[in-house]
């Protein structure tokens, strides 16, 4: 590796480091808000009502669930993880539906 390419590298190591830092020490909390506020509403209510919450905080902050509630989330999050992975093995295969009727060659004179 030229001395050029390692220093490249070794910036781009520090600046990773320096990133890793400022997310350590400032509010993870706001970097956790920010995440949810990019879950759909659909995907909100959905992750409440299976954690069996109250589908109509879905509109709130993530500020407004206490610690069991995110709890809750959580392990509902898993739980339908691994379901769907499930899924999608299952979904995979089958038969493709034919969209022309099967032929009929009466009409052509052509004997089957």
């Amino acid at each position: 590796m030229s001395n050029h390419s390692q220093h490249a590298h070794q910036d781009i190591a520090q600046i990773h480091i320096e990133h890793a830092y400022i997310v350590l020490a400032g509010d993870k909390e706001s970097v956790r808000a920010g995440y949810w506020k990019r879950v759909t509403p659909r995907g909100r209510k959905m992750i409440l009502w299976a954690a069996g919450l109250d589908a109509n905080k879905s509109e709130g902050t993530l500020q407004s669930f206490d610690a069991m509630e995110r709890g809750q989330m959580h392990c509902a999050a898993r739980r339908i993880i691994k379901e769907m992975e499930l899924i999608l093995r299952c979904a995979q295969g089958g038969e493709l539906p034919s969209r022309f009727p099967p032929a009929c060659h009466e009409s052509d004179g052509i004997a089957a």
